[in-house]
């Protein structure tokens, strides 16, 4: 049995290179396994690589004392040769058993205990698996009865089976001082925000999703009056008037929403919401009441996933979506003061330049037709157990056969240098990549959060070099872009 009682929750990296927006959020699903432990009476230790610049000598500090075990996040991504790197450490330097949890982990378990460095896996929400895992290691008894879990046993991926999924209005408020609060603040529309949590999942069918794995298409929510009681409480708390709610589709229950966001109002609490996160289809059938009220409780933003301007791309997505109605909403919006984002990818399987072309003319003409509206465009990440995965797979995508591999899966690089596309298309997505952030009146150089001041002034320089070729599509010779990745300011090469 452990001395210190003690458990270590590690966040590690989830970028490469310099950042010029440099910020995180708070590690949510790092408090949301602790909480029940410090409710249980352990120790907690939460070491956070992205804001803490002595993380190393704080964790061998934790290390020193013996803790039970460490746990460790990961995000299919560059965050998971980061947590390699510190499953490493920590077992050089110590015997507590490393243990892995997050979207990674749970989609691809069994190549995780793959690493010599890691030696169990908690498989999807870890609140109670945790808890009980914690308890078990502890007293040195048998892990093989407590559901959610992967481990190894005669050198084999074991797993104890699906566990249920938790009731969140059931589980206590977060224990947010677990960490500091204050390093992850960001200013966005002029006021200091942190990240907020209302539900979990989602029950649509998006190809590219990796909620359809690691959630199984379930949608979990708080009731309309805990999530007032439990934002009246946080904001009161840590004194910020700025709220991101991380949920994926905050609107799924409409009747929750209203009442959350009429909570809110009536408890007066002056909030921003910089970003709720809606479906288009969710978003056409709001009346003008219901877009009033979003305005009232201050909301800021809506950000839809329109994804492509390619209606047979749409359709491979599965986002159905008709482009007349989404002009006629987009223009509606101009009456109201919520900035629309449209979020884009880029980079598909099967994605042809006219599917790009496409992509191109839909977001200028969002953007022409309400100056408010902003737009995100992003490379294409395929997720392990996704639909939209096995077509990648289909048209050339090797699956990695090592875990570390999974680490250039990027939304900012090509997975493998996206072999579905040609070689031209592959430089025609990167540079639109780079060149689309310099596109309409809310960009780059505009920004709604705060900036690095050099990158804004450079930027202005280039900008009309960025939008001229996005209107021309002449994306040859995009030297800019080369230097900009061998610098590790925009991502890196694969």
């Amino acid at each position: 049995m452990s001395g210190t009682h003690s458990v270590v929750l590690v966040h590690p990296r989830t970028v490469t290179g310099w950042q010029a927006q440099p910020w995180c959020d708070m590690p949510l699903e790092l408090l949301c396994v602790g909480t029940p432990l410090i409710r249980a009476g352990y120790r907690v230790r939460v070491v956070d690589q992205r804001v803490m610049p002595d993380w190393r000598e704080a964790l061998l500090a934790e290390l020193s004392a013996g803790p039970i075990c460490v746990g460790i996040t990961s995000t299919t991504g560059p965050q998971l040769k980061h947590a390699l790197d510190i499953s490493r450490l920590v077992k050089k330097h110590s015997d507590a058993p490393v243990v892995w949890g997050g979207i990674h982990a749970s989609l691809l378990p069994e190549q995780t205990l793959q690493e010599p460095d890691i030696d169990i896996v908690v498989d999807g929400e870890g609140e109670e698996t945790f808890l009980e895992l914690v308890q078990a290691l502890e007293a040195r008894r048998d892990i093989t009865g407590i559901r959610g879990l992967w481990h190894k046993r005669r050198g084999h991926a074991t797993f104890t089976g699906k566990r249920d999924f938790i009731d969140l209005n059931k589980q206590p408020s977060l224990a947010y001082d677990l960490v500091d609060v204050g390093k992850y603040t960001r200013e966005v529309f002029g006021v200091k925000r942190l990240s907020f949590s209302t539900s979990r999942g989602c029950t649509h069918p998006c190809a590219y999703c990796y909620n359809t794995v690691f959630h199984r298409r379930r949608w979990r929510a708080l009731r309309a009056d805990v999530a007032v009681s439990q934002i009246k409480e946080f904001v009161r708390a840590h004194g910020v008037h700025g709220l991101f709610p991380t949920d994926a589709n905050f609107f799924l229950d409409m009747d929750r929403a209203r009442g959350i966001l009429e909570g809110v109002v009536r408890e007066n609490l002056n909030l921003v919401f910089t970003r709720l996160h809606t479906r288009f289809d969710t978003l056409s059938k709001m009346s003008d009441e219901d877009l009033t009220l979003i305005e009232r409780a201050g909301c800021k933003c809506l950000a839809v996933g329109v994804e492509s301007g390619s209606e047979r791309i749409r359709h491979l997505l599965r986002k159905q979506i008709e482009v007349d109605r989404l002009l006629d909403v987009n223009r509606r919006l101009r009456r109201f003061s919520i900035t629309p984002l449209y979020f884009f990818m880029i980079g598909l399987p099967t994605e042809t330049e006219e599917d790009l072309r496409d992509t191109i003319s839909l977001f200028t003409r969002l953007l022409k037709e309400n100056p408010k509206a902003m737009k995100s465009v992003n490379i294409y990440t395929p997720f392990p157990g996704t639909e939209l995965f096995d077509v990648a797979v289909a048209h050339g995508l090797k699956p990695p056969e090592r875990l570390l591999d999974w680490s250039s899966f990027s939304y900012r690089n090509l997975a493998q240098r996206g072999p579905w596309l040609s070689k031209r298309m592959r430089r025609n997505i990167e540079t639109l990549d780079f060149c689309s952030f310099f596109v309409g009146e809310k960009n780059y150089l505009k920004p709604i959060k705060k900036t690095n001041r050099l990158i804004v002034f450079l930027s202005n320089i280039y900008a009309p070099v960025a939008r001229k070729r996005v209107e021309k599509f002449f994306f040859r010779f995009p030297l800019e872009v080369k230097l900009v990745k061998s610098l590790g300011l925009f991502g890196k090469r694969n």
